[in-house]
């Protein structure tokens, strides 16, 4: 049951972060695309034709626009000069043919009908001419409703008038005829034409005039359209051919002026409006979209690189909070920025920020990340690119190793001058006028100072708001002036000197395996501050006769003993101490046993019933979670026992660092700090080397009494020495004279 809790807890936390990394990742990508979208949004430029323009409007980019109208007439052009398609329609031809015989089937009924009623008519003699009107006029009447058309009764009267051979001629011709020039396709708009070819081609097979002036009468009711506008198939040819015209095309140039001040508005300045998106704006959701979707991308991928190769930044989310905020407001600058130049922008200052307070390498990712969207600021231009990423990138290793903040004036100084070469490099790619690269340099100088000042400025605040640590940070809390420095030294100079010698030994190792070394060092300066509070509990601040320990149970020493570390953090805490260092004063022990104490916990429990609880003679942990905090775990431990070798030879010393190291290994003091093998072999070489300079043999040097005794014997023997000798002197000289009287003598005698 509590490894079931344990794992629901863990899991609550995890979304928990998850949750607010998942919130904050999409805030940052609505913000930027936010800031970077302005460009895409509608201006306020509304005017229509014949109006006056009430100010200068330039383009804003060069772009390649249709030309409407331009195009508009050539496609009417082709629509006009696409011929209509008709069709033959052979049904109509039909419907006229069977319409004509029956026209002269009920003409033939109507003249018998007519010879019937006339010799009736003689049979009772009466006048024909009245049977002639009243009848025609109603067969008229009755023809011309069923065929409808309008046939003169004149015409009707002569037909019904004519004899059988005649009749059949006009039939035959007027058949012959409407059939041939119906056939030829006859349109309802030419059919004052066809009627004219319908009586020419009557007239020419005719055996009469007269019978020609009939038929052709006739055949001018019944000849209809026989080709008919096929509306589909016609549109989509002139469809076809003004799709088939090529837009014409015009460019508008960068700053290029559309219409001047004062000038009357025409269709064509309109149009190049509309062309740049000013007249009648409209918000242009498919670009803003675009950059939503390429900053979630960019963002993503950084995610990924922060999560794969600085887990212990995307882990800390105080960090990501800091990195969002810094690269908002570095867009935010630039679009600001942008409005006076672009090469003023100070792209360098977010590179600074980051590699002071987190990874030079994080901000080369950073830089690069800064510079493509400086490009979608201006659109494309790639100078304004170019020269961020040339002024970041110089940034970043101008201040690798600085330690004070008098080095960001140097930064500062490379900034502006990598600006100056860059501007000038492009203009004469671009052969852009001297005066316009000068003037653009000067931007590029002021770019510099304005990294160096912003930088300088907002790092204090920053790193108290984010609780971020910045190498000058760190660098000023390495002063012996410092509170807590100057209090240790007074309060427990053991545990200060002790200190001291533990950030050497940390700073020179964690620079041997590429780590932080001045972290490093300021962690060990502070790490043991906690024995502030009971200094002489410690045995480097007792004195040599006197040891309270051996007045208390081992459990109570071990208690105080290991309380050190949450005093040390409460310590740090109060002061305000940057939070990598209250995690190293609190990882400096790991979860390692107070062995002095247990030792003499065991020793003491011999004769006594029950067992040791070893967990009451451990330290509470954490262990180690950096390379920095492991360094000065074995740091501290080394220093300490280093100082219990009687006779603390070369071989001695590598042998005591060896066993410090695979000790911590076994209890698996190291297991979260990522220190590899290779890198504790590093770590094992330089504690060797530096703690075998620290206990190198001396000559021991004599105290004054002895040097004056020495003096003083030197002197009598000095004195002795020419008393002896001038007693020689005079026994040479007696036997030099001696021998020259004996030398007379013989003389003498020989004479």
């Amino acid at each position: 049951m509590k490894i079931d809790r344990f794992n629901r807890k863990n899991i609550n936390i995890f979304q928990k972060d998850f949750l607010k990394r998942l919130l904050f990742y999409f805030l940052t990508i609505i913000t930027i695309t936010f800031i970077l979208s302005i460009n895409f949004l509608p201006g306020k430029i509304m005017l229509k034709a014949g109006e006056v323009a009430p100010r200068n409007i330039a383009a804003s980019e060069t772009i390649e626009f249709i030309d409407k109208k331009a195009t508009e007439k050539l496609k009417e052009a082709a629509i006009k000069s696409t011929h209509e398609v008709y069709n033959l329609n052979l049904a109509s031809i039909e419907n006229s043919e069977r319409e004509l015989s029956d026209f002269f089937s009920d003409l033939r009924n109507l003249i018998n009908q007519y010879h019937a009623a006339l010799e009736k008519q003689i049979a009772d003699s009466r006048d024909s001419n009245l049977i002639d009107n009243s009848f025609l006029d109603n067969s008229g009447k009755m023809i011309s409703e069923k065929y409808s058309i309008n046939m003169d009764n004149t015409v009707l009267v002569n037909l019904v008038k004519l004899d059988q051979f005649s009749l059949e001629e006009i039939e035959r011709n007027v058949s012959q005829s409407i059939k041939k020039i119906m056939q030829q396709g006859v349109k309802e708009n030419d059919m004052e034409l066809a009627k004219k070819q319908v009586v020419r081609e009557i007239s020419e097979l005719s055996s009469s005039t007269y019978t020609a002036i009939l038929a052709g009468e006739v055949g001018e009711y019944f000849l209809k359209p026989s080709l008919f506008l096929d509306e589909a198939t016609t549109q989509a040819k002139k469809q076809e051919a003004a799709a088939s015209v090529r837009d014409v095309k015009g460019i508008i140039r960068k700053d290029q002026v559309i219409i001047r001040k004062g000038e009357i508005v025409t269709d064509d300045h309109i149009e190049k409006l509309e062309a740049l998106g000013l007249q009648n704006p409209t918000m242009r959701f498919k670009d803003i979209f675009g950059l939503f979707l390429i900053n979630a991308l960019l963002i993503s991928l950084l995610y990924f690189y922060i999560f794969t190769y600085h887990k212990d930044i995307f882990d800390d989310i105080n960090k990501i909070l800091f990195l969002g905020v810094i690269y908002v407001s570095t867009i935010f600058i630039a679009k600001i920025s942008s409005q006076i130049s672009g090469y003023i922008i100070p792209t360098a200052f977010a590179s600074m920020l980051i590699a002071l307070t987190l990874n030079s390498r994080l901000a080369l990712g950073m830089t690069f990340l800064i510079g493509v969207n400086i490009g979608f600021i201006f659109l494309g231009e790639i100078d304004y690119t170019i020269v961020a990423l040339a002024g970041g990138l110089i940034s970043i290793f101008s201040i690798r190793k600085a330690t004070q903040r008098s080095s960001l004036t140097r930064a500062g100084l490379l900034i502006a001058a990598v600006n100056v070469v860059s501007i000038i490099s492009l203009g004469l790619i671009h052969r852009n006028p001297t005066n316009l690269m000068f003037r653009s340099s000067m931007w590029g100088v002021l770019n510099g100072f304005i990294s160096a000042i912003l930088t300088l400025g907002i790092l204090p605040f920053l790193e108290t708001f984010f609780d971020i640590s910045s190498s000058f940070r760190l660098m000023e809390l390495t002063n012996p002036n410092q509170p807590l420095l100057k209090q240790l030294l007074v309060e427990a100079p053991g545990t200060y000197h002790h200190s001291v010698v533990v950030g050497n030994l940390a700073e020179a190792a964690t620079e041997e395996i590429g780590g932080n070394s001045l972290l490093a060092r300021v962690g060990a300066y502070y790490h043991d501050i906690g024995k502030l509070k009971r200094p002489y509990f410690f045995a480097e601040n007792q004195e040599a006769y006197k040891n309270i320990h051996d007045e208390l149970e081992p459990s109570l020493s071990a208690l105080v003993i290991a309380s050190h570390v949450k005093e040390g953090v409460d310590l740090a805490r109060k002061h305000k101490l940057p939070k990598p260092i209250i995690e190293i004063i609190n990882q400096h022990h790991g979860t390692g046993i107070i062995s002095y104490f247990y030792h003499r916990a065991l020793q003491s429990n011999i004769d006594k019933s029950g067992e040791i609880d070893e967990e009451s003679y451990r330290y509470s942990g954490p262990k180690p979670q950096s390379k920095e905090a492991g360094v000065i775990l074995l740091a501290d431990m080394l220093e300490a026992e280093a100082r219990t070798l009687n006779n603390p030879t070369a071989s001695r010393i590598k042998s005591l660092t060896q066993n410090v190291i695979n000790k911590n290994l076994v209890n698996g003091q190291l297991d979260d700090c990522n220190l590899t093998l290779r890198e504790l072999n590093k770590i094992k070489d330089v504690f060797s080397r530096i703690l075998t300079g620290m206990f190198h043999n001396r000559v021991e040097y004599p105290d004054e009494e002895l040097i004056n005794k020495l003096k003083k014997e030197r002197v009598q023997n000095e004195s002795a020495n020419k008393k002896q000798s001038e007693t020689d002197d005079r026994s040479v000289q007696d036997e030099k004279n001696v021998i020259g009287s004996n030398g007379i003598n013989e003389s003498k005698r020989s004479k």
